[in-house]
């Protein structure tokens, strides 16, 4: 369930760009866009590949000057816990690599970031270590100083360690009282079985007791290296300074970091429900899984549009007025595609009541079936890429989503004119390729997708 929600929300900044999935139920693209300062703008800014003075990073870049700030995102691939070398380095590194770097122990490099308005910000999953960095021009020297020595100089001191690691134990002492962490570990369990993705996030106290700073410093050599590196940089640059700020920034990297392999996923979609019961809990959690498309596939902007009309556009969605509107079974089923290094999934998860769950997973049941069975109209194609196209606009509302958005595309080989195509590739789907894509390519019925539950007790 974990794979499942790291992309939900990474989706929530960039994905909506590249497909717009999880509409809220009142979400109005065209009035919003038309009341807002965005309403006519198209976003010519032009995005170029750069690289530093060297040549040996590229960036996508995107020069603009309305504002006097500079975002970068960047991320690391093959780098996740899926392919640490030694359980629990990955989520310490998120946990303390902001807790001293260089000549700044952690109330100092805070301190001196609210001061200066630098924000810093590291994740990690289970196939990637991303980062997110923006700062006021003005403030530039001390910017680049921050992130410089958490790239090259991170602490790691004994009681940051110390007390990341009885703060990990925490919140996994926790979790089980979590319905839909016990929804996460049945997946784990049922369907990921000894595969990396199947290990739990969080790894017990004694496992992370055993990693040391030695540890964590061989996991960020190994990790942080020019050959596995994605860019995206917006804002107050011009190209010089931008190739400038990729050299000072990155330059010291290695050129080849460890080697990282990661096995494919061997799903078995044919299996019976599985389910476990959670009596605390008030509610009952549905995960459905089925086979995926990637990112790049010639399918994947008719089964967008197919998935966005199915379940991913919120109330309107023919899901989510079977299931909730016209029955009240739940307050809201989604579906949506799920990309990672090991396997590429459709999902569609729903909460309800534990009378009834049965109830709205046969009726999710019955609306799928027809949807593959009989397709879906010309109108229906309309209106979802009418929505999709309005909506574009509104996801560049800041620098660092823009940068964001260009590292995904250069992490994701969509392209340097990614933004220029976008539109046209949602505009060319017909209902004849999402019908025949669905027919290709999506379950024949709910015998070929995976059912996992875990039952609420009634209160």
């Amino acid at each position: 369930m974990k794979k499942f929600m790291v992309g939900v929300l990474i989706l929530g900044v960039i994905g909506a760009a590249f497909g717009g999935r999880f509409v809220q139920p009142d979400f109005n693209a065209e009035k919003i866009l038309a009341q807002s300062a965005l309403s006519g703008r198209q976003f010519n800014g032009k995005v170029k590949e750069i690289s530093d003075e060297a040549g040996t990073v590229k960036a996508y870049f995107m020069e603009e000057h309305s504002v006097p700030i500079v975002a970068v995102a960047f991320e690391f691939a093959k780098s996740g816990w899926a392919y640490e070398k030694k359980r629990g380095t990955a989520q310490l590194v998120e946990s303390v690599l902001l807790d001293g770097a260089g000549k700044y122990d952690r109330k100092e490099l805070r301190a001196l970031m609210k001061e200066k308005g630098i924000k810093l910000g590291v994740s990690v999953d289970e196939d990637r270590l991303r980062f997110s960095f923006s700062y006021i021009k003005a403030f530039e020297k001390e910017a680049l100083d921050v992130l410089k020595a958490v790239l090259y100089a991170p602490r790691f001191e004994k009681e940051d360690l110390d007390l990341a690691k009885a703060q990990l134990d925490f919140v996994k002492k926790q979790q089980p009282e979590d319905p839909e962490y016990r929804l996460s570990r049945l997946i784990d369990e049922t369907f990921y079985g000894a595969h990396p993705y199947g290990m739990e996030e969080i790894p017990d106290k004694e496992t992370l007791e055993a990693v040391n700073r030695e540890d964590i410093l061989a996991y960020l050599q190994e990790s942080l290296s020019k050959d596995n590196l994605s860019v995206g940089l917006a804002g107050d640059l011009n190209e010089t300074e931008a190739r400038a700020f990729l050299s000072d920034v990155f330059g010291g990297l290695a050129a080849m970091g460890g080697t990282h392999e990661l096995a494919p996923v061997q799903a078995d979609f044919k299996q019976e429900k599985v389910s476990a019961k959670v009596p605390f809990s008030g509610q009952s959690f549905v995960t459905l899984l089925g086979k995926g498309v990637k990112r790049l596939d010639d399918d994947f902007y008719p089964l967008y549009v197919a998935d966005y009309i199915l379940g991913g556009s919120g109330l309107a969605s023919k899901l989510n007025q079977g299931v909730r509107e016209k029955e009240g079974l739940t307050y809201g089923i989604y579906s949506g595609f799920i990309n990672s290094d090991g396997i590429d999934l459709w999902q569609v998860s729903f909460s309800a009541t534990p009378e009834n769950a049965n109830k709205a997973l046969l009726k999710a049941q019955g609306i799928y079936q027809d949807f593959y069975d009989n397709g879906v109209s010309e109108q229906e194609v309309e209106l979802a890429k009418r929505s999709l196209i309005s909506s574009f606009n509104l996801r560049f509302s800041s620098l660092l989503e823009i940068a964001v958005m260009l590292e995904q595309m250069k992490a994701q080989g969509l392209g340097v004119d990614f933004l220029e195509k976008r539109q046209g590739y949602v505009a060319e789907v017909t209902a004849q390729k999402v019908n025949d894509a669905i027919k290709r390519r999506m379950p024949r019925s709910m015998e070929d997708v995976r059912i996992f539950v875990v039952e609420g007790g009634r209160v």
